[in-house]
């Protein structure tokens, strides 16, 4: 996640976003943004929602990749700050998948003889 040059599993990171700037979290699966002032429009790659959060709200960033922010609203400016990240868990149908997956493909170990 590059936000301000901060790491995101030891530091708070506090971002104010001017309407006409977006801010750009890389990697930030686990984080967990939260709004001080204004209100943001955020969006995560691969995801077809998107998210508006007003002062006060907060979201758990889930995705890694490239999670945009940026302020919306009256406010000239929105404030946010982003926590460290937290471990999320993968979905169970993302778990099963995995499990599949292994499953299927052939083992790469040679095969000993007697």
């Amino acid at each position: 996640m590059n936000v301000s040059g901060a790491s995101p599993n030891t530091e708070m990171t506090r971002i104010e976003i001017a309407r006409s700037e977006i801010a750009h979290i890389r990697n930030g699966r686990g984080a967990l943004l939260r709004v001080q002032y204004g209100a943001v429009w955020l969006t995560q790659y691969g995801s077809p929602d998107d998210v508006v959060l007003g002062a006060g709200a907060s979201f758990r960033i889930h995705r890694d990749g490239l999670t945009l922010v940026s302020a919306c609203g009256p406010a000239p400016y929105a404030l946010v700050t982003l926590a460290p990240a937290m471990r999320v868990t993968p979905s169970l149908a993302k778990r099963f998948w995995s499990l599949l997956v292994g499953l299927r493909m052939p083992s790469r170990q040679p095969i000993r003889g007697i």
